[in-house]
């Protein structure tokens, strides 16, 4: 199955932007300066996905020692949170300049945050934003609220 035009075309530019971006360091720094550059920039996203991984680790078994009752889930913001961070530190392990800058912008919390919040994709499905002026949430009492039947017509009830 061939692949869409646009992920060819974004992985074409990817590796030109890359290769520009390359050859300016090595004109700033010369060749050994930007290799250097390239392997500290690699040992940073090492040591920053290292330590995402040791703090879920942590959490997990935080989470499991805990009885079930006193128990919290993660939240969607968390998770998301998480998967930003770690997709940044591997963008820094890849080599490139393009990669290192997303993957630093990725490892500042208010760059992650305003990522989230343009992801239309959150836990399986396509975010619904809520209309303009709309309650998010509704909260009836139980006399606020009846059961309807698909067997018929249901008789108007008044609301005092």
């Amino acid at each position: 199955m061939p692949l869409p035009a646009w992920v060819l075309l974004s992985f074409v530019l990817w590796v030109v932007s890359e290769a520009v971006a390359y050859a300016l360091i090595l004109r700033l720094l010369g060749f050994a300066g930007a290799i250097l550059l390239t392997i500290l920039t690699s040992l940073a996203g090492l040591a920053m996905l290292r330590r995402l991984s040791l703090a879920g680790a942590w959490r997990l078994r935080r989470s499991l020692a805990m009885k079930a009752e006193q128990r919290t889930s993660l939240s969607r913001e968390t998770i998301i949170d998480g998967a930003l961070s770690t997709i940044g530190s591997i963008l820094l392990i890849l080599p490139g300049f393009v990669s290192d800058f997303a993957g630093l912008a990725l490892a500042a919390p208010s760059i992650r945050g305003w990522v989230a919040a343009r992801l239309p994709l959150i836990a399986g499905g396509a975010a619904q934003k809520p209309r303009r002026g709309a309650p998010e949430l509704v909260d009836l009492s139980p006399q606020d609220w009846s059961r309807r039947d698909e067997r018929g017509p249901r008789e108007p009830r008044m609301i005092p």
